[in-house]
């Protein structure tokens, strides 16, 4: 395989790892503050998404770590270097993808359990935060900060982009009402949970970038520019979503139901795209702070 070979099939591991995960944790945060307005069929399928999700994240994860040591001796054969493995694997892959087991081992026991308990929303969390484990927050000096700013800003994309999934299931259902009460419950958090990505954000790709004049100056600047410009398109469809659908399911308008599926399958593919832009930073680009 060709280096380009070795970086895209990484990008499109990561990318899986990111959706698998995040989309597991965030699907049960929305269990958390929504449970009480679903049905139960409805909370069957988000069960069977939050396992299909975590066996995703298991399988990319892997895919990931013998594809590094494959990368690394340009050579297939190296995927299944023992020696190369370990190396990836103390790097600091190998705690995050432990940790990342651990909570979605727990997310997947909580979803077996009649009644999903309280703590299958700590196994979320850390699932969510595993990925601060490795990569450019890790390399920065101190990285205490950074690597807290990168898990607070984990939490905020766990809870949006996880939830498009279930929203999306719960909408099926066609009683624009209910919907309606969903979508408002999850608006209501979403609101602090934006300003926290923003808060978190900012800060954080000031230290990767050391200023934001790199936004444009930087092969690294301009995928986090492309990767706002999706960003962006997403909060302007959930503002959307929330000042202009949702007044109408509350008053029972059934196009308004076809409308919100619509708009968040689009938030699913923009999130697709964010994801597929980070796994590509993490993966060919690194941040001018640490050239």
């Amino acid at each position: 395989m060709s280096p380009n070979q070795w970086a895209a099939a990484l990008i499109g591991a990561k990318t899986l790892g990111y959706a698998g995960t995040l989309g597991a944790a965030g699907a049960v945060f929305f269990l958390g503050y929504a449970g009480s307005l679903i049905t139960s069929s409805e909370l069957a399928r988000i069960r069977r998404l939050v396992l299909t999700c975590a066996a995703l994240s298991a399988a990319a994860g892997a895919a990931h770590i013998v594809l590094t040591a494959g990368s690394m001796s340009g050579e297939t054969a190296g995927m299944w270097d023992g020696s190369l493995i370990r190396m990836v694997w103390q790097a600091g892959a190998g705690r995050a993808l432990e940790i990342r087991a651990i909570g979605l081992s727990l997310t997947a026991l909580a979803m077996l359990m009649h009644r999903p308990p309280r703590w299958g929303l700590l196994g979320a969390a850390m699932a969510a935060t595993s990925f601060a484990w490795t990569g450019h927050a890790q390399s920065l000096s101190p990285r205490v900060f950074p690597v807290l700013l990168l898990g607070a800003h984990l939490l905020g994309v766990a809870f949006w982009m996880g939830a498009l999934a279930p929203l999306d299931l719960v909408a099926r259902d066609g009683n624009a009402s209910r919907i309606a009460a969903v979508a408002e419950r999850f608006s209501a958090v979403a609101v602090f949970v934006v300003a926290g990505l923003i808060l978190a954000a900012a800060p954080l790709l000031w230290l990767l970038l050391g200023g934001f004049a790199e936004l444009w100056r930087s092969s690294y600047g301009r995928c986090i520019a492309l990767k706002l410009a999706f960003v962006a398109g997403l909060l302007s469809l959930a503002a959307f979503n929330k000042l202009r659908l949702t007044p109408r399911l509350r008053a029972g308008d059934a196009d308004a139901v076809r409308s919100l599926r619509t708009s968040i399958r689009l938030e699913m593919w923009l999130g697709i795209m964010v994801l597929a832009v980070t796994a590509t930073l993490t993966t060919i680009a690194g941040p001018p702070a640490l050239d």
